[in-house]
């Protein structure tokens, strides 16, 4: 009773007990889907990880070794993770958003 006297004295429209959905703009205006969000934000921590990973080993072993075949290969396997990784992203993308 105290809160509808005082939404009514402030004009707010507060939902009533659950029976109004709240939504948003930005939630009609973009369909984002939970489930999707999570698995492409683990993907991209993973894929990430793996780099860093990668790319400390690949110093270990180019300063010890001082070969540069090495930082080349490594180089562009880093390369081809990060495209693979930007096509997934764009493809959950225009999945879910198109």
């Amino acid at each position: 009773m105290c809160v509808n006297s005082f939404s009514q004295g402030l004009n707010v429209d507060l939902p009533r007990a659950g029976l109004e959905p709240r939504t948003s703009r930005s939630e009609s205006r973009l369909p984002l889907h939970h489930d999707a969000t999570v698995v492409v934000v683990v993907v991209v921590e993973v894929v990430l990880a793996v780099v860093v990973v990668v790319v400390v080993v690949v110093i270990v072993v180019a300063v010890v070794v001082k070969v540069v075949v090495v930082i080349v290969v490594v180089v562009v396997a880093v390369a081809v993770l990060l495209l693979s990784l930007l096509a997934l992203v764009v493809a959950v993308f225009n999945h879910y958003y198109y």
